[in-house]
């Protein structure tokens, strides 16, 4: 099933607040966020819920500068980790072998319009 799917990332991994969010864990941060969606809320990625494992995550360059410029701006005085940051994704990719059950996902900007405050 193809849907696009709204998750309010929160990263679990504070950094500093003049930093830039690693990117291949930040993969790994979404990966586990959209599994963790899918069983909380008994919301179906392509045809499970939930998968076992997200294969691949790709971010698209518009939710690459969303999150960066929320990770900053959006991020209170004060406040260790970075708010939450609303995004959407979609499954691009599904499957069932050996190692169990599987989706690939895109991530897209979850708000029409932000800026860095």
């Amino acid at each position: 099933m193809h849907k696009v799917i709204c998750l309010n990332f929160t990263s679990l991994v504070p950094d500093r607040w003049n930093s830039l969010p690693d990117v291949e864990g930040l993969k790994r941060q979404l990966a586990s966020a959209a599994i963790a969606h899918s069983e909380v809320h008994g919301v179906e990625l392509g045809l499970y819920a939930p998968p076992e494992q997200v294969r691949e995550v790709k971010i698209s360059a518009a939710a690459a500068d969303q999150i960066q410029c929320m990770w900053h701006g959006h991020r209170s005085k004060g406040q260790i980790s970075p708010p939450v940051i609303p995004l959407k994704i979609f499954v691009f990719g599904m499957g069932q072998d050996a190692q169990g059950t599987w989706v690939a996902i895109e991530v897209h900007p979850g708000v029409d319009d932000w800026e860095a405050d």
